[in-house]
C-alpha cells in the first residue's frame, strides 16, 4: 500500500480520516445516513462473501443476515461486553476497508463452522493493485484506567495485535492457512481469476508450515485498532507514526500497515443493526 502522505476529509459525512504513508486513522464522529448505507449495502458481502451477496436467496439476505449477526452477538447470554466490543469494532473494520476500495476481502466476517469467534486470521486482504496479500488482526476495546489517554489506549490495541499476529505466523500450525484457503474460497467470487491466484498462495503459505519454515518476516500485515471512546479526545495521529516506525524498525513483519478507527460507543452501531432487523 503506497498512500501518499496526505489529511482529507473521506466522502462519507460524519467520518474524517488522516492518512499517511503506512497508516490511516479513521475519527467516525457520528454514526451517520452515509455510513449506515454503506453498512446496508456491503454488510452481506462482508458476512458471507461476494457471490453470496448477489444471491436471490432469502438465506443471504440483508435482513436474514443482520438477523444472523444479532444471533451472534446475542448467542451467549453472558456474552462480555469485551466480545461485542470485538464483533463490532472487526465489522467496522470491514466497512471501511470496503468503503476505500483498495482492497478485496478474501475472507468472511462470519465463522462458517459455529458461531463462536474465528479460530485462525481476523481478516485476509488482496491488495487490488499489487495483489499482495495481507493478513489482518484487529483489536478493540476502551481505555483502560491505567492508560493515559486515547493515543497509549491505541498503541496498546496494536501492540497486542502485532504480539499475536508474531506468535502465530512464526508458529508452524496448518491449521491457520486451511482455514484461510477456506475463508478465500468463500468470500471471493468463483468467477474471480484473483481468486485462484490468492488460492495457490494461501496453499504454498501452508506448505510451508509442514516444511517448518513459516517466518513472520515473509507476511504482509495489517494491525487493526478500533478503540471505543469520546471523541473530544481523538487519537493522536503522530503517536501512530511514531508506533509504525518502532514496529517497522523492529523487522518482524515483512511490510506493516496500521488502520486505527476511533468511534464513541460501540452500542450505537448494534442499535442500528437491531433496529435494522426489527423494520
Amino acid at each position: 500500500m503506497n498512500h501518499n502522505s496526505q489529511s482529507s476529509e473521506i466522502t462519507l459525512s460524519g467520518i474524517s480520516k488522516d492518512e499517511k504513508d503506512g497508516q490511516i486513522v479513521y475519527f467516525i464522529n457520528e454514526l451517520s445516513d452515509d455510513l449506515k448505507s454503506e453498512i446496508r449495502k456491503r454488510l452481506v458481502s462482508i458476512c458471507y462473501g461476494v457471490d453470496q451477496a448477489q444471491s436471490s436467496r432469502i438465506v443471504y439476505s440483508y435482513k436474514a443476515t443482520v438477523n444472523e449477526f444479532i444471533s451472534r452477538y446475542k448467542s451467549d447470554k453472558n456474552a462480555s461486553r469485551e466480545r461485542k466490543k470485538g464483533l463490532i469494532g472487526e465489522l467496522l473494520v470491514h466497512v471501511m476497508v470496503g468503503v476505500e476500495g483498495h482492497f478485496t476481502h478474501a475472507s468472511p466476517f462470519f465463522n462458517l463452522e459455529e458461531r463462536s469467534f474465528k479460530k485462525g486470521f481476523d481478516i485476509v486482504l488482496v491488495d487490488d493493485v499489487t495483489k499482495d496479500i495481507w493478513i489482518t488482526e484487529v483489536k478493540s476495546g476502551e481505555k483502560q484506567k491505567s492508560q493515559a489517554n486515547s493515543s497509549s489506549a491505541v498503541v496498546g490495541l496494536i501492540n497486542t495485535a502485532k504480539n499475536d499476529l508474531n506468535k502465530r505466523l512464526n508458529e508452524n500450525d496448518g491449521y491457520l492457512w486451511h482455514n484461510a484457503i477456506n475463508a478465500a474460497n468463500c468470500a471471493m467470487s468463483k468467477k474471480s481469476s484473483q481468486k485462484d491466484a490468492v488460492v495457490e498462495l494461501l496453499e504454498l503459505y501452508a506448505d510451508r508450515t509442514y516444511e517448518q519454515c513459516n517466518k513472520s518476516t515473509d507476511y504482509n500485515v495489517v494491525l487493526a485498532a478500533t478503540l471505543f471512546h469520546k471523541m473530544d479526545e481523538p487519537v493522536n495521529v503522530n503517536k501512530i507514526t511514531k508506533k509504525h516506525s518502532e514496529i517497522t524498525k523492529d523487522r518482524l513483519f515483512k511490510k506493516v500497515y496500521l488502520l486505527v478507527i476511533q468511534k464513541e460507543t460501540f452500542e450505537a452501531v448494534y442499535d442500528f443493526l437491531e433496529s435494522e432487523a426489527d423494520t
